[in-house]
């Protein structure tokens, strides 16, 4: 019954058991994934869904809420406002792993807009475990209007919404200039638009702790 519930909303179904088709058929729609993707640090509001993926328009974001939902990956938890399922929570190892494989491609283009979740979740994608295993360290991310608290521990990261304080908070009027820092290594001196308060330092060592993976 679920899975005639699914096919349904999604209108097609490739006829094959593989586990990995029913994956793409349950995200395969333009738009599901990144909807998926912008509420894996907690539940957001419609507009703030919209915020965050400006290419899409209101009527496409509510097919693909209402279908993900139908599927068991998203509930409503009041009017409006959106959260994942236990299951749809559990997708986030399975969209770390898509973000490290397609960067391996020599056609990756780095300078494409990101939004502030996709690049908290590339953090934990792009981890380089033994520079970050003798990490201690808790900081601050702030970009526009969305701001994240960041645990560096043992080579774990932890990332939660809202926070603030820590070793040092990195604020920043969009994601590009903590992309520059980030993955393209770029001297904060460098970075006007990328404000720093506290430890310096403790904030260069943490930007060495990721890393783009190489083209293949």
């Amino acid at each position: 019954m679920k899975l005639e519930k699914v096919t349904d909303v999604h209108g097609r179904w490739y006829g094959d058991a593989c586990g990995a088709a029913f994956g793409m058929e349950l995200l395969g729609e333009r738009w599901a994934g990144l909807v998926l993707r912008e509420l894996m640090l907690g539940a957001r509001r419609f507009t703030d869904l919209r915020f965050a993926l400006p290419g899409i328009s209101a009527r496409v974001l509510t097919e693909r809420l209402v279908g993900l939902e139908a599927a068991g990956l998203v509930r409503r938890e009041e009017e409006r406002l959106y959260g994942l399922t236990p299951w749809g929570q559990a997708a986030e190892p399975v969209l770390l792993s898509l973000c490290r494989w397609a960067l391996m491609s020599p056609d990756r283009d780095m300078a494409l807009a990101i939004s502030p979740v996709a690049l908290m979740l590339s953090l934990r994608a792009l981890i380089v475990a033994e520079r970050a295993a003798e990490m201690d360290m808790a900081c601050a991310i702030v970009i526009a209007r969305e701001s994240f608290a960041l645990t560096l521990r043992g080579g774990a990261l932890t990332i939660a919404r809202g926070g603030a304080g820590g070793d040092f908070t990195l604020t920043a009027p969009n994601t590009a200039p903590l992309k520059r820092f980030i993955y393209g290594k770029a001297p904060l001196a460098g970075l006007p638009d990328l404000a720093l308060a506290g430890d310096a330092y403790a904030a260069m060592m943490f930007a060495r702790c990721f890393a783009l993976p190489d083209t293949v």
